[in-house]
């Protein structure tokens, strides 16, 4: 009742509890899979974190998730009600099909488990290039201390160019999207402008621009190219960190920025958090614009390239087709997908219910 709908889709409360676990402790209670769904209403494991119940049973991305608790799986499902409470202990069956097309079922408990924001890091040599890879997956507190772990080693590799992969990331703290633009920008960028916040003309005194931090594993030299890859599940702090180096693109050293995959989320608004009893308000404040001004991005930031995820093929799989795209182009200059954004039929089911995390 409180949102200006439209535009907010994403004012909401959560328990303070739940809140503090998650954003500021990096944990929920939970399976440890994340959740992606398609638009041939299908649902996928799009993610295990490491030492949850889930990855300790063997369950990994790209299994096909048939049925919960011998429910079979649509997009009108309500996943909240059929996994029940948040409770330690608490169980639920699932069965999955494999990418080879073998069925399994397994109980799997909910236990705290405890969020690693990197799924996957490497580099990769492109012919005479060394490229950095790294998915990313939430924008939290406890992020930072695993950012830099792979930024060192970038750092120690020379890497040449930065693929981010942002594909089912929603977002989370400013002040780790701050740290994320402000380790790949590097050297060059200190200082600049990165994000200014801006409220309404009632509230002017808040705004304020946060700008490019001298940090400790920022690349050096620069990198000349980043690369993001990118979906609709790509918001908010996602959306802030791209946005946030476009406004770099016209500088004397310019970077090139390319987004693959297809258009971001379109969220260029953001939260200030207020407790009230046991529960943490989250409500859209202000919006947030680059350096040069730009921000109003609800439709998303537009993709280079659009490319269909393959949810089969592991993340680092040099034949998955995100990843494979970036690698073409890094390697032969130009992409192979569509310059034009494909039309999703309006009457198509959605997979809203989904968790906003996408982590169940």
């Amino acid at each position: 009742a409180l949102r200006l709908d439209p535009p907010d889709r994403w004012s909401y409360v959560m328990s303070t509890t739940e809140y503090d676990m998650y954003y500021n402790r990096g944990e929920y209670i939970g399976h440890g899979v994340g959740l992606v769904g398609d638009d041939q209403d299908r649902l996928w494991t799009g993610w295990v974190y490491d030492g949850s119940p889930a990855d300790a049973q063997g369950v990994e991305r790209g299994w096909q998730r048939l049925s919960i608790n011998g429910e079979n799986i649509t997009p009108e499902t309500n996943l909240d009600s059929l996994l029940g409470d948040n409770e330690v202990g608490l169980v639920n069956s699932f069965t999955f099909r494999k990418p080879g097309g073998q069925t399994v079922s397994m109980d799997i408990e909910k236990q705290l488990v405890d969020i690693n924001s990197v799924l996957y890091s490497e580099v990769i040599n492109v012919n005479e290039t060394k490229v950095g890879y790294l998915v990313y997956q939430h924008f939290l507190v406890t992020s930072i201390e695993e950012l830099d772990a792979v930024f060192m080693d970038f750092q120690d590799k020379q890497i040449d160019d930065i693929i981010v992969d942002l594909r089912y990331n929603p977002g989370g703290q400013v002040d780790v999207a701050q740290h994320l633009g402000s380790l790949i920008a590097g050297e060059y960028a200190i200082k600049r402008d990165f994000v200014r916040l801006e409220y309404n003309d009632k509230k002017t005194e808040r705004n304020l621009t946060r700008p490019f931090l001298d940090v400790e594993y920022m690349m050096t030299p620069t990198p000349e190219r980043v690369f993001f890859i990118t979906t609709s599940r790509s918001a908010s702090a996602s959306e802030l960190v791209i946005n946030g180096l476009l406004g770099l693109t016209e500088l004397t050293r310019p970077l090139e920025i390319f987004l693959v995959g297809d258009d971001t989320h379109g969220k260029p608004v953001g939260s200030i958090s207020a407790r009230y009893v046991d529960s943490t308000l989250i409500p859209i404040t202000f919006r947030y614009m680059n350096r040069k001004n730009e921000g109003e991005f609800f439709d998303g930031l537009p993709a280079n390239s659009y490319i269909e995820e393959d949810i089969t093929k592991d993340f680092g799989d040099p034949e998955e087709t995100l990843l494979q795209e970036v690698l073409y182009f890094i390697e032969n200059g130009s992409f192979t997908g569509s310059m034009v954004k494909k039309s999703i039929p309006a009457d198509k089911p959605q997979w809203d219910r989904i968790p906003a995390s996408g982590a169940i």
